[in-house]
């Protein structure tokens, strides 16, 4: 049984495509179903967060969108929190949105022990090189 009824699921879709429309070659967020199995997947990964939102569901009711929303970042931050997250969440769960990022998830990159690691190539160390030496012995700085 699901959390959310479809009257929650329908409210927060609202709220969501406030958050996040259609823009920029981009999906709105329930395009991309975020308040179907996403959501209920950010509320499995952050039952944290489940009351607030269903909180903020069930506040919705009949009230314009966008009015609604700066009145729940105004007057009730872990509401606003809640649906930002599961909102935002979701949406990067997203095959569709993520294909279009061209982000595929995280990459393994196993470390083999005794392996140089290839800092050189990954320019990580060229601003603590430039910066030059820095240390200084602190038993010398006492003073």
């Amino acid at each position: 049984m699901s959390r959310f009824t479809p009257e929650d699921r329908a409210a927060i879709g609202v709220l969501a495509d406030v958050l996040i429309p259609e823009a920029e070659g981009m999906p709105a967020a329930t395009a991309v179903g975020v308040t179907d199995a996403l959501l209920d997947q950010v509320a499995n990964l952050r039952a944290d967060i489940v009351a607030d939102l269903l909180r903020v569901a069930r506040n919705k009711r009949g009230e314009d969108p966008s009015t609604f929303l700066a009145r729940l970042k105004a007057d009730d931050a872990d509401g606003f929190s809640a649906l930002a997250l599961a909102v935002a969440g979701g949406y990067y769960l997203s095959p569709v949105v993520r294909e279009r990022l061209g982000y595929s998830g995280p990459e393994r990159r196993p470390v083999v022990p005794g392996d140089a690691l290839d800092f050189e190539g990954l320019r990580l160390i060229d601003a603590v090189k430039a910066r030059g030496a820095i240390w200084r012995d602190p038993a010398h700085e006492r003073g």
